[in-house]
């Protein structure tokens, strides 16, 4: 039996040359809000000064999470 040697099929494109669509291509913008490398600051929406007291609710909470821990682990 004969079998003839074949170059073989390229099946793949070649890789392009350049990582960056051609020119004339629209590449999509980032999403918003994305940080840019070297875009300025929204000088608009500057961060809060003064932060403000919210309460013992918190520690509150906290206590009677702790409370019925223990109470559920009494009982059980």
């Amino acid at each position: 039996m004969s079998y003839s040697q074949q170059a073989p099929a390229e099946v793949y494109p070649p890789p392009p040359s350049t990582a960056y669509p051609p020119p004339g291509q629209y590449v999509a913008p980032p999403p918003a809000g994305y940080p840019m490398g070297d875009a300025p600051t929204n000088p608009q929406n500057p961060p809060p000064v003064e932060t403000k007291s919210r309460g013992d609710g918190f520690w509150k909470g906290c206590c009677a999470a702790l409370c019925c821990c223990c109470v559920l682990d009494a009982c059980f």
